[in-house]
């Protein structure tokens, strides 16, 4: 079940409001749906100027339970933080949260150390989310955000978390947003019990497909972000990655590292894929440190596009020399 997003622009006390809608399946009986109506307002604290935003959920239930997330994950890294809350005068709940600039996958890309930089401030903070025992389970480019100062990545609505085992059975209900929702919310059947905080890391790993898909060519990233993206897709990918990242001698070994992540946080299997703090911790897309990097590795996008380019034309002429037959003559 996928959470699609409605947007209009409505005039509200606090100036310009957009309004999303998010479908969600009932976690005890899968046949029953349920649509959160919330709305977003903007405005501005008077005693500091602080740029503010208005989340209002009117149904009780919901707001109770986000809230109390929102109130367990105060002050952890590179997530959403509760300014304060109230109740309108229609009775809803209301949510003041921080004004964030809006995250697009095609403006953070534009070299690979942006890239690095974007993932690693998301691991941490589902690292930091997953060590309370809480699963996003809507990880998304809609859900993350950029701050206007320090233009770091921020994780916001939590409206479909939820606290789990991390070992043992959970009953995970079927949500999220087509087309980065993990194989095992759609068929849990098929994997016996897990750690289901790994259904972000799947997320989040189509996220970065997102951002990685014009320095990678030939794995048809080009799907990852679009609604007709299923698991069974990904199968593909990352077939195709395992070829991508045996080409050493041709490739930026930044970029093979890059490929390796990708393919890591698209395994399938919920039960060998690898937590954010195992990601942060162990792999070698991480371990470089920033004023020490090889020059390949500060890859830029404007560069990469032309040597891609040159890259496909020599593969091309190989080919077809190769299909080419010879004729020898005195």
């Amino acid at each position: 079940m996928s959470s699609p997003q409605l947007q209009s622009s409505l005039n509200g006390t606090f100036g310009n409001s957009e309004t999303s809608a998010q479908a969600r399946d009932n976690a005890q009986s899968e046949e029953s749906d349920y649509h959160d109506l919330s709305t977003i307002e903007f405005g501005i604290r008077i005693a500091d100027f602080m740029p503010l935003a208005f989340k209002t959920v009117p149904v009780s239930g919901l707001a109770e339970r986000e809230l109390e997330l929102l109130r367990d994950i105060h002050c952890l890294p590179n997530v959403i933080q509760l300014q304060d809350s109230f109740v309108n005068d229609n009775g809803d709940t209301v949510l003041v949260l921080p004004m964030l600039k809006r995250f697009d996958c095609n403006a953070v890309n534009e070299s690979i150390c942006s890239v690095r930089k974007v993932v690693k401030q998301v691991l941490t903070g589902l690292a930091a989310v997953h060590a309370k025992n809480i699963v996003h389970l809507d990880i998304n480019p809609s859900n993350l955000m950029v701050t206007h100062t320090k233009r770091d990545v921020i994780i916001i609505d939590f409206g479909l978390s939820t606290t789990v085992n991390r070992k043992g059975t959970n009953s995970i209900p079927v949500c999220g947003t087509t087309g980065y929702i993990a194989p095992e919310i759609l068929n849990r059947q098929n994997y016996g019990d897990y750690d289901p905080t790994g259904a972000d890391i799947y997320s989040l790993g189509i996220v970065l497909g997102e951002m990685l898909e014009p320095y990678i060519p030939d794995c048809d990233l080009h799907y990852f972000g679009s609604k007709y993206l299923a698991p069974e897709n990904t199968k593909t990918t990352v077939s195709l990655l395992n070829g991508f990242i045996s080409q050493t001698s041709v490739y930026p070994r930044v970029l093979i590292q890059a490929a390796d992540l990708l393919k890591c946080m698209l395994e399938e299997n919920p039960r060998e894929r690898k937590s954010a703090q195992e990601l942060l911790d162990c792999h070698p897309f991480f371990a470089a440190c920033p004023g020490t990097e090889e020059p390949k590795a500060t890859l830029k996008l404007c560069e990469w596009v032309c040597r891609v380019q040159e890259i496909k034309y020599q593969r091309y002429l190989c080919e077809e020399r190769e299909e080419c037959e010879v004729y020898r003559y005195r």
